[in-house]
């Protein structure tokens, strides 16, 4: 019976050893336990926040695009707003003896500008335009205010209405008149320094000559077609 008493001490303490030993792999469960190491996978979770430099990275090309867009639809591209030259233009001046019928204030002249080019371009104000007598008298023409600016796009053309007084032996001022008669003229467009000669052609395309009495050729602004 002692021997039975003694074997059970010493397996109640063998028990509570292992128990005692048994709790010590418990805490580290509990210590372990997920949530303590996930909240660094929290954090990580986080760390995409700064993902806020990717998003922005991702927006550059966006805002890049919607330049591209702008730039685009306001034209501001160099062959868009690029000033018509002199020489990306192919001029012709007309004298009209015929304005056709039911015309009001009909225009003596034309002078039509084409867009040669390959791109549009701007034809910003009155041209330059001059009517030489030999070395003598010459008649120029003259614009009146600020005329808004004409887009001309390839093979397009603008056309200037020119008034002027004729030197035809009628009215009060025909005799007495500086007249100039020309077969050409000195054109250049708004803001060129550099000037082409311009040959006078009929209605019908053939050489022609102008004489104008005074030294003042109305120009009309220009428009286009």
């Amino acid at each position: 019976m002692t021997v039975s008493v003694s074997a059970l001490l010493a397996g109640l303490g063998l028990t509570a050893c292992s128990s005692s030993s048994g709790s010590t792999p418990n805490p580290p469960k509990a210590g372990g336990a997920a949530p303590v190491s996930a909240a660094p996978v929290a954090g990580q979770s986080a760390v995409p926040v700064p993902a806020a430099p990717i998003v922005g990275r991702s927006a550059a090309p966006v805002s890049a695009a919607s330049a591209a867009g702008i730039t685009a639809a306001t034209g501001s591209d160099s062959s868009q707003a690029s000033k018509c030259s002199t020489q990306n233009l192919k001029w012709t001046l007309t004298r009209i003896t015929d304005p056709g019928t039911g015309a009001k204030n009909p225009a003596n002249g034309e002078l039509i500008a084409v867009n040669s080019g390959s791109h549009s371009c701007i034809l910003a104000g009155y041209p330059k335009l001059e009517f030489h007598l030999g070395k003598g008298p010459e008649a120029d023409g003259v614009g009146n205010g600020n005329p808004a600016p004409v887009t001309l796009g390839a093979g397009k053309k603008a056309v200037i209405a020119l008034r002027y007084s004729e030197f035809n032996g009628k009215g009060p001022d025909s005799d007495n008149c500086v007249f100039v008669t020309a077969s050409s003229a000195d054109v250049a467009a708004p803001g060129d320094s550099t000037g082409v000669r311009v040959p006078v052609t009929d209605q019908n395309g053939k050489p022609a000559e102008i004489t104008i009495c005074g030294d003042e050729v109305r120009m009309s602004p220009p428009v286009a077609r």
